[in-house]
């Protein structure tokens, strides 16, 4: 709700829509299939990739600003990527792989740490177990 990516995917599957039926009324059928094809892999996946990672590194954010170390947000990912899985090639989809996505939130902790800090001084500091 806050990165509003849901209204954004409506946006783009709409236009994707229309772009296909255009494209069904004035080429022929493979191409058409071609070219559904071309979008999923070259618009549609990428782009709901984008929206986890941008969903990752704001749960980051948020879990600084409560009191939560940002150094251990790796360790699930890392946990992840230990646990497999992770069998269908990153480019094909709907959500970035477990190194990307750790790669992702290490470089964003630096960015964070003083909001963790920030927090942490003013009282913050979840017991979860």
């Amino acid at each position: 709700m806050l990165a509003q990516h849901a209204n954004e995917r409506v946006s783009q599957q709409v236009l994707t829509g229309a772009l296909m039926e255009v494209a069904g009324a004035t080429m022929d059928s493979g191409l058409v299939a071609a070219l559904g094809v071309g979008a999923q892999v070259g618009v549609l996946l990428p782009f709901s990739r984008t929206h986890e990672t941008e969903a990752d590194l704001l749960g980051l954010d948020l879990m600084a600003s409560a009191g939560f170390d940002p150094r251990e947000s790796t360790k699930f990912w890392q946990n992840m990527a230990a646990a497999g899985g992770g069998g269908t090639p990153e480019f094909l989809s709907t959500h970035p792989s477990d190194q990307t996505r750790t790669a992702a939130l290490q470089s964003r902790i630096a960015q964070d740490m003083p909001v963790y800090e920030q927090a942490v001084a003013a009282g913050r500091r979840p017991k979860c177990s």
